[in-house]
C-alpha cells in the first residue's frame, strides 16, 4: 500500500514538474516602445522642435562612436580614418505635435539614437540616447528632451 502511494506520489509530482516552467516565451512579450516629446525653450517659453531630426542606429553603442563626428544627414564619420562611417539605420523627423515613436526590432541589443534640434539648427544642439537608457526599465517609456539656449550642444 504504501509502495503504491509511493509510486502515485512520484508520478503526480513529475506531472507537476514537468508542467511548470519559468520560461517565457520571447514572441508573446511587446515590443519596447519610446516615446520622444522635443521641445526648445527660449526667453522662458517652452516650444514643440517640429522637424528635429532623428537618427537611429541599431547595433551601435556610444563606446563605439567616441572618435567619430556626427554630419548634418547622420552618417557618422571616424576622425582617425576617414574611410569609416557609420549610417543610421534610419532617419525620421519629430511630428507636429512635438513627437517621435520608436519601436526597436525585437532583439536589438545595442541602440543609439541621435536627436538633432531643428530650432537650434545652427548651433548643432543634439541629444545621445543609448539602450542603457531604455532597456534597463523593461517597459515603454517616454523621454521629454528640452534643448535650451544655453546649451552648447553635443559634439
Amino acid at each position: 500500500m504504501k509502495l503504491d502511494l509511493l509510486k502515485i506520489s512520484i508520478c503526480l509530482m513529475s506531472f507537476f514538474l514537468i508542467g511548470c516552467s519559468n520560461n517565457t516565451e520571447i514572441d508573446d512579450i511587446e515590443p519596447l516602445k519610446i516615446e520622444f516629446k522635443v521641445f526648445y525653450t527660449i526667453n522662458g517659453d517652452t516650444i514643440i522642435d517640429v522637424g528635429s531630426k532623428v537618427f537611429v542606429y541599431y547595433n551601435v553603442n556610444q563606446s563605439d562612436i567616441l572618435d567619430y563626428f556626427i554630419q548634418s544627414d547622420g552618417k557618422l564619420i571616424d576622425s582617425k580614418d576617414s574611410s569609416k562611417n557609420i549610417y543610421p539605420s534610419t532617419e525620421n523627423k519629430v511630428d507636429g505635435s512635438g513627437t517621435y515613436i520608436l519601436v526597436p526590432p525585437k532583439g536589438t541589443e545595442e541602440l543609439l539614437v541621435i536627436i538633432w534640434s531643428k530650432f537650434y539648427e545652427d548651433r548643432k544642439l543634439k541629444s545621445i540616447f543609448t539602450e542603457y537608457d531604455f532597456y534597463r526599465h523593461g517597459e515603454n517609456q517616454t523621454v521629454r528632451l528640452y534643448f535650451t539656449e544655453k546649451n552648447q550642444g553635443v559634439e
